[in-house]
């Protein structure tokens, strides 16, 4: 009789046991799984935010080629304004230049119609 208590007994204490350890697997299951799944949840954040960071970097590149060719055509236009500005300044130079020459031939001639008003005045005086 003693033994078949003490088989009674351990057996109870097996089966105890067997169920501790099924529950106490079962919560270490659920906790894997509770992680894997919060795991999983941040993977896809992280994701999430790759494809932001994409679009971002994606859209930026955009934005600087699109800058990269408005400073393209700004320098385009910037020398070709420098060379204009340094025709028109050579423009300007001759134009003073004949304005220079104008001006001395018209000193000249004023000078030379005086002298002929003051020879017709004399010639006419000595017609008097």
């Amino acid at each position: 009789m003693k033994t078949a208590v003490i088989v009674v007994v351990i057996a109870i204490v097996l089966v105890a046991l067997a169920v501790v350890a099924t529950r106490e697997l079962k919560r270490r299951r659920a906790r894997a799984a509770e992680r894997r799944a919060r795991l999983h949840a941040e993977a896809q954040g992280h994701r999430q935010e790759l494809e932001a960071s994409a679009a971002r970097a994606r859209e930026a590149g955009d934005a600087a080629e699109v800058h990269e060719q408005q400073a393209t055509e700004h320098r385009r236009q910037a020398q070709r304004f420098r060379r204009e500005a340094e025709r028109h300044d050579e423009l300007a130079a001759e134009a003073d230049e004949h304005a220079t020459e104008a001006a001395d031939r018209s000193e000249r001639a004023r000078a030379a119609a005086l002298r002929h008003d003051e020879r017709a005045t004399e010639v006419e005086e000595h017609l008097s």
